[in-house]
């Protein structure tokens, strides 16, 4: 009886093409509500993609700048003088501290557990950030109107996991802030360690090289990019990535990733 009279009432709202899927997934979601992966409380109004509000609200956003080489506070993350030298990237925006559990385990679960969803609370709370600082610190990087690109993943990983996360928050950036959204303009060319698991600097440079190959750069000559990623730590895969984009035209490199750890 209950499901007869959902489809009365949304009969004249469904397209008749998606109506068996919509159908399902409203069954699904009857049987089996989502909760928050973090408060474990059931879906409400403020519900995003596994994610309560209350609890996307307990991750601070950053306020503080530091350079993707050595690390000391600098203006607005732009790369010190002192490691201009050897880093590609021009500039380091970090959405939020890796130190905040929360943030931690929405990463993980989003990366390794593919949760896909949780792309939505990790989107929002990069648009807040976004929008905090073209509001606090005048910094609004839509005037440089930069081309968007993810750091890619390698086929064997895409494959596997199914999804690039960097690469699914770079699309969603570039469609709400009505960006261009570089498609088949880097690729990984092979396989690494995974970056976490290496501790050295040094080898983590030692690793990446040669990783990375440009498709087509008329699409990035004398053009700026937003370089997205998820998680940066020495900022190897990054520089890397830009280091590529440089050889190939491009111009200002600005890196943006969800944390930094």
């Amino acid at each position: 009886m209950l499901v007869t009279t959902f489809i009365i009432s949304q009969s004249n709202m469904i397209n008749s093409t998606n109506y068996p899927q919509y159908l399902l997934f409203w069954i699904l979601e009857l049987v089996f509500p989502k909760k928050c992966v973090i408060c474990a409380k059931f879906n409400d109004s403020g519900f995003n993609g596994y994610l309560c509000k209350k609890c996307l609200n307990t991750i601070p956003t950053n306020h503080k700048f530091e350079c993707i080489g050595c690390k000391k506070l600098v203006s607005l993350g732009k790369t010190c003088n002192l490691c201009n030298k050897t880093n590609y990237i021009d500039q380091l925006l970090v959405v939020a501290d890796y130190k905040n559990q929360t943030l931690i385990k929405l990463i993980k679960l989003f990366k390794y557990r593919f949760i896909e969803e949780l792309r939505f609370p990790l989107f929002l709370l990069t648009k807040k950030y976004l929008l905090q600082l073209a509001k606090l610190k005048k910094l609004n990087f839509l005037e440089e109107n930069p081309v968007v690109l993810s750091v890619p993943l390698y086929t064997r990983r895409l494959n596997w996991r199914g999804f690039n996360q960097s690469d699914i928050i770079a699309n969603l950036l570039a469609e709400n802030f009505h960006l261009e959204k570089g498609k088949n303009v880097i690729s990984r060319t092979g396989k690494s360690k995974p970056q976490a698991e290496i501790k050295e600097k040094s080898e983590r440079l030692n690793r990446l090289k040669g990783l990375f190959k440009i498709i087509c750069a008329d699409k990035i000559v004398g053009k700026n990019i937003l370089l997205v990623d998820d998680v940066c730590t020495t900022g190897a895969t990054l520089n890397e990535c830009a280091k590529v984009l440089k050889e190939n035209g491009a111009l200002k490199i600005t890196g943006l990733v969800i944390a930094r750890g």
